[in-house]
């Protein structure tokens, strides 16, 4: 479990790494600043410093019209305490997807659980888990909160969870834990289970 929470950790930005008092240099993006998941970043369940990792009352009421959220809160709570939470946090950073309105690419966001969860004594099955998906798909003319008089204002809709989205957090997960070097165990329990293969 730590191995795979280590590799999450090194695949995305991380927000208290980027907030870091002591920081003496810029901080590194972990990616171009073309991609979308330069402007996201991991925050950890357990983490006092940095609570934005929404309780399951919050996931549940403010989950938009996604029913995928609530699979994630159905795991047992035991279960999901080593659980990372990939978020934008400026709230105004949308990107394009699967999601078109009216023929034309609807801007869309979304927030991601990775859910980790032992599977044995050297396994962990890690899932993607999107949460409040929404798209941006115009402007409209109407009154603010902030504004005397009627301005233009975005017109930003809830939506379904997208495939892309969740297969790409997935697969960048993936590809760096095949490039972290294997732990003395884990070269261990492979040779063993390669001698197994050979005498069957």
């Amino acid at each position: 479990m730590d191995m795979a929470v280590a590799t999450v950790g090194a695949t995305f930005n991380d927000w208290a790494d980027f907030i870091a008092p002591n920081r003496i240099s810029p901080y590194r993006n972990r990616f171009p600043d073309g991609s979308k998941w330069s402007h996201l970043f991991l925050f950890r369940k357990s983490d006092p410093q940095h609570p934005l990792f929404p309780p399951d009352e919050e996931i549940l009421f403010d989950r938009g019209v996604d029913d995928l959220a609530d699979r994630y809160v159905r795991i047992p709570a035991e279960l999901r305490m080593s659980d990372l939470y990939l978020y934008e946090p400026s709230g105004d950073y949308f990107w394009e997807s699967e999601y078109f309105y009216q023929g034309r690419p609807a801007k869309f966001r979304s927030s991601f659980f990775i859910h980790l969860e032992a599977v044995n004594d050297s396994g962990t099955r890690v899932e993607i888990f999107e949460y409040q998906p929404t798209i941006w798909v115009g402007e409209y003319f109407g009154m603010s909160a902030h504004a005397v008089l009627p301005t233009m204002l975005h017109d930003i809709r809830p939506a379904q969870s997208t495939t892309a989205e969740r297969k790409e957090v997935l697969q960048m997960i993936e590809e760096a834990a095949t490039r972290r070097p294997a732990t003395p165990l884990q070269r261990e329990q492979r040779q063993r289970a390669l001698g197994t293969a050979a005498h069957n």
